[in-house]
């Protein structure tokens, strides 16, 4: 099958991929679209995994194949694949936090895959550049007529923005929430924020990412520029719509961190999302933190897929999110190095890979 595999040194484009049969609780799914995050290519520039390995974490597609004992999908069902998928049975699940499962934390799953005979590692249980994976049927979540290029999203970008402003955010009816960097997940916090009632200013480098923060329910917006050091951004926010009760940063970038605690009132909430890469820093007064400020941070936004999941793929059908508006572009596999230099351009809300052109 087809399917990009990072070999250490670059992104390739190969005919040479196979994929291990399903086993028991297992589901095999032909993926049809596939997300590209920056999660991805971090992973790429970070030297931190293991190689061979085939990258991609948002993949929606079709059910080809089920393992020994699995009934509750059929072949030809449509359905997503959730990240990070929590097993349900370690310590941390049964503490009631599901985000810090014990056996789905790491990034790097087994080798499911075999690259020109070589074992080829899976990307966070999921690797949607592939063309064929095997996944749990914990993982997958039926979606119906919504469209594959839509529901691919759900599973990082969508999920992880909704949940930094709902479930880390704790974001409700007459908040006031600020949004630094209106991408993939800044959109989707501004939605989660929008659909609890909150006012919303959005925050961008980019001036044509107004209307994409708009569309996702945001009330105002913010030009920043890459001279404000944080003091300066942190001003800036604060007068355009102080108090703040919720920051939600999602740019990764330090300077956007600092400011979130600077500018957020006293008792107020700071979630950070954004992925930073390698080496990033960040600093700030310890003093704020009596204050009764909270500052909280989570992979995948604190996401609980049993429910965020389904939740958001009926939001996406009533398009109260409407996934389609963020879909800025689809790329044919081949090529994803376009799709690629879109995405680190900052020109396209969220890029997608079809598998079938």
């Amino acid at each position: 099958m087809r399917g990009i595999v990072f070999d250490g040194g670059r992104l390739q484009l190969t005919d040479a991929l196979t994929v291990r049969d399903p086993g028991p609780g297992e589901v095999k799914v032909r993926v049809l679209r596939s997300g590209i995050c920056h999660s991805d290519l971090n992973m790429v520039d970070s030297g931190m995994i293991r190689t061979p390995i085939v990258l991609g974490h948002e993949a929606a597609g079709e059910v080809m194949a089920l393992g020994p004992g699995v009934t509750d999908f059929a072949v030809g069902d449509r359905v997503m694949v959730g990240t990070q998928t929590p097993c349900g049975e370690c310590r941390e699940c049964a503490r009631g936090a599901p985000a810090n499962c014990d056996v789905t934390w790491g990034m790097v799953a087994p080798q499911p895959f075999e690259w020109d005979g070589r074992p080829t590692y899976s990307f966070s249980n999921v690797s949607s550049f592939a063309g064929e994976i095997v996944a749990k049927t914990g993982q997958l979540f039926r979606t119906g007529d919504l469209p594959p290029e839509q529901a691919a999203l759900i599973g990082c970008a969508v999920s992880t923005g909704y949940a930094a402003a709902r479930t880390l955010g704790q974001v409700g009816a007459g908040d006031r929430v600020v949004v630094i960097g209106v991408g993939g997940i800044g959109v989707n916090a501004i939605a989660g924020a929008a659909l609890a009632g909150a006012e919303v200013l959005a925050v961008d480098l980019n001036l044509a990412k107004e209307q994409a923060a708009r569309d996702a329910g945001a009330t105002d917006f913010l030009l920043a520029t890459r001279a404000m050091d944080a003091e300066g951004l942190a001003t800036a926010l604060r007068d355009a719509f102080d108090p703040i009760d919720v920051a939600i940063e999602c740019s990764g970038a330090g300077v956007a961190a600092e400011a979130s605690i600077l500018a957020t009132k006293r008792g107020g909430r700071v979630v950070l999302i954004g992925q930073s890469g390698a080496g990033a820093r960040a600093s700030f007064d310890l003093n704020g933190l009596t204050m009764g400020k909270e500052i909280v941070a989570r992979l995948n936004g604190g996401a609980r897929p049993a429910e965020d999941y389904p939740t958001l793929i009926a939001l996406a059908q009533d398009r109260r999110i409407d996934l389609g508006r963020q879909v800025t572009q689809v790329w044919p596999l081949a090529e994803f190095e376009a799709a690629i230099a879109a995405l680190h351009s900052g020109a396209v809300t969220r890029a997608v890979l079809d598998h079938t052109a």
